[in-house]
């Protein structure tokens, strides 16, 4: 199956990701919109009006020298729309679209020249059900090559990993024992180690994998519902869930079984107390978040649950 993957470079690479993922099995081609080229740099800078229209251009050229079978918009509504637009030209073609964010004011014009959208926040369904398209639940998942569990002692105190912002610091100012944090614009806060800077996903991975407690802070003015891709980075490498409470969790890990969760500072003060105290309590705990990933929310798993429904559809017949 040739399928063309449309998307936007960015840190956290899912497009790439998505493309590498389904090249296990099918001729796959990348298409990023903002990626750096003499052309697009020259239209940037000095034909800014034209930019989109010439990048436009590029995916038609794309589409009709590769001619797929299928084409994915990843993060979709961050793609321009003169990017959907061309799609007029090829009403033979399926399209999907696969957004976990920017779900604001422009998805409509796009979504409507999509055959299904697929939606990694439940909340986002109800403004879906507006458009010509038919729209899904698919969670966000992990990329399972990256993070992963390599069974170490867990020697460090509880960490987090992210931008500052102001309920975050609040969070964990409430935190009596020492965290050890990394990202950019962090205060100061005597009781934890802070690092301002990023660090890589390997570091990441091995803190996440080290840390008695890895913590989530799934606060967004983009989520309703829905989970960040923290959520399933840290059960893959073997951590705790330990994030804020948030409706879509619980359509994707058993509460109290598999993830715990908290719903102010202080309540997440007094888990992290009790994970020190009763450690065995929690290991249990996250080995049952660590298996139901493995078997639901890898990148695998979460494109064989896309393909399923495309077939039940019958967007796609192979």
């Amino acid at each position: 199956m040739k399928i063309l993957v449309v998307g936007k470079k960015q840190l956290m690479h899912w497009p790439e990701t998505t493309a590498r993922f389904l090249s296990q099995k099918n001729q796959i081609k990348l298409f990023l919109y903002n990626k750096w080229t003499f052309s697009s740099i020259f239209y940037k800078f000095f034909f800014r009006n034209q930019r989109y229209k010439k990048c436009a251009q590029r995916l038609r050229q794309q589409i009709l020298s590769f001619q797929p079978n299928l084409i994915i918009y990843v993060s979709s509504f961050f793609i321009p729309l003169e990017c959907y637009q061309i799609l007029d030209e090829f009403p033979n073609i399926p399209r999907i679209g696969w957004v976990g964010d920017a779900f604001e004011t422009k998805e409509k014009e796009r979504a409507n020249y999509l055959n299904i959208l697929f939606c990694t926040d439940t909340g986002y369904l109800k403004n879906a059900k507006t458009f010509k398209c038919q729209s899904f639940y698919l969670p966000l998942c992990v990329d399972e090559t990256v993070f992963v569990n390599r069974h170490l002692s867990k020697t460090i105190p509880p960490f987090f990993v992210g931008i500052a912002n102001e309920i975050r610091i609040s969070y964990l100012k409430a935190i009596k024992n020492t965290c050890l944090i990394y990202g950019r614009g962090w205060p100061h806060m005597s009781q934890h180690e802070i690092h301002n800077h990023r660090i890589s996903y390997k570091k990441a991975q091995n803190f996440i994998n080290r840390s008695i407690a890895p913590i989530n802070i799934n606060l967004s003015k983009n989520n309703v519902n829905g989970l960040n891709f923290r959520v399933f980075e840290i059960p893959s490498c073997g951590g705790l869930i330990l994030m804020n409470d948030m409706p879509d969790l619980h359509l994707c890990y058993q509460v109290g079984k598999e993830a715990i969760v908290y719903k102010t500072p202080e309540e997440l003060n007094k888990l992290i107390e009790d994970i020190i105290k009763q450690p065995k309590k929690y290991e249990k705990i996250a080995l049952a978040g660590y298996e139901r990933t493995m078997r639901e929310h890898t990148y695998t798993k979460r494109l064989e649950q896309m393909f399923e429904i495309l077939r039940t559809q019958k967007i796609i017949d192979f």
